[in-house]
């Protein structure tokens, strides 16, 4: 994995994270923010079953979503079972199945009860994350498989055993370690898992969405005629300083990060940003809009139009981050959950917005 394409949540400042709803979805006992304790790195965030699971330096924190009380905590760093190895640039993700939390480190992955007992773990590949069960198999991205000068990112399909099955989906990285060039509004690869079927977007080719079944069969392709959204002068400068608050660029210098790689500014923005897909429905982010929110298109599983909603921006992960599909939001219920740092605090905050 190239430095460009590498980011340690390190260097996050210490801080404890709060519950802020952007739109009332739900009511917090006594009103106003509540400080969730014990949060100072987070790594991802999911919610599920009316708990919230964020997680950091290895270990899963849950947390009640009516009072944010801290549940249960498990995992931790560490060589031993149900720990995790310490790897910088290196993010650990969780998916919380039906009767088990599924954790995904550097060199393995870890399954857990409900509860928070250790139940078993596995050798994984190394250079893949993201990993996720879909059936008996796991789905996962590669994001430094070269090929001549040309870097790409690859969905790909694992078995039980570990064994690689196939390659589903790929695009060229929006870093390239050859030639040394970063997109400035980066277009990454990313999926879902849902009902045992992978959902695979495929914006280097337009709004374009390959379903897969459990053993790598594609089911279908939704596709839509999309306008993509220009870049403007304003999104440029916004997001040229949200590259100079990255940790790890502030830490570098933005001078010698511009002097490792050639910075490249697409014309018109990815159709597809990023995708989730919960409650029987697929939830695309697309472009900002006029008025400083993004739209989100809703989708059946089938592609039938559902509906768009402009909510709050949720571009709050780091940007060397993004660049390895991090993501500080998560859907669930209808609501989009989205960790923010408070930049007068300097605290973390979960906004939470109703999608209509």
């Amino acid at each position: 994995m190239t430095t460009s394409l590498r980011l340690t949540l390190n260097t996050l400042a210490a801080a404890a994270i709060l519950l802020t709803p952007a739109l009332r979805a739900g009511s917090l006992p006594g009103g106003g923010q509540k400080v969730l304790a014990g949060v100072f790195e987070p790594e991802t965030v999911k919610v599920a079953d009316g708990e919230l699971f964020i997680v950091e330096k290895g270990s899963i924190l849950v947390y009640s979503l009516e009072d944010l009380r801290l549940l249960r905590k498990f995992g931790g760093q560490g060589e031993g079972p149900g720990e995790f190895r310490a790897a910088d640039f290196w993010y650990n993700t969780v998916t919380v199945l039906a009767d088990e939390i599924f954790v995904d480190g550097f060199d393995k992955t870890v399954r857990f009860s409900k509860d928070g007992r250790f139940l078993k773990e596995a050798r994984k590949p190394l250079g893949v994350s993201r990993m996720a069960p879909v059936g008996t198999n796991f789905a996962a991205v590669e994001m430094n498989h070269i090929e001549g000068d040309v870097q790409f990112e690859r969905l790909l399909l694992y078995g039980a055993d570990g064994a690689l099955i196939r390659e589903l989906a790929r695009q060229e990285s929006p870093v390239q370690s050859v030639t040394h060039r970063t997109e400035m509004i980066p277009d990454v690869l990313d999926f879902a898992v849902w009902e045992d079927r992978i959902y695979a977007e495929r914006s280097r080719l337009g709004f374009v969405i390959d379903v897969f079944d459990s053993g790598g069969a594609l089911l279908g392709r939704i596709e839509k005629g999309y306008e993509r959204t220009a870049v403007t002068r304003e999104h440029k400068d916004q997001a040229l300083e949200r590259i100079k608050s990255d940790p790890y660029v502030k830490r570098l210098g933005f001078g010698r990060f511009e002097s490792m790689s050639t910075l490249v500014w697409p014309e018109r923005w990815p159709a597809i940003r990023d995708l989730a897909v919960a409650d029987d429905r697929i939830y695309v982010r697309t472009a900002p809009t006029r008025d400083g929110r993004e739209t989100w298109v809703i989708l059946t599983l089938e592609g039938t139009d559902a509906g768009r909603a402009d909510l709050l921006p949720a571009d709050d992960a780091p940007f060397l981050a993004t660049l390895n599909g991090v993501k500080y939001h998560t859907v669930h219920n209808g609501h989009l959950y989205v960790i923010r740092n408070n930049e007068r605090t300097d605290d973390w905050v979960l906004s939470v917005e109703r999608i209509k």
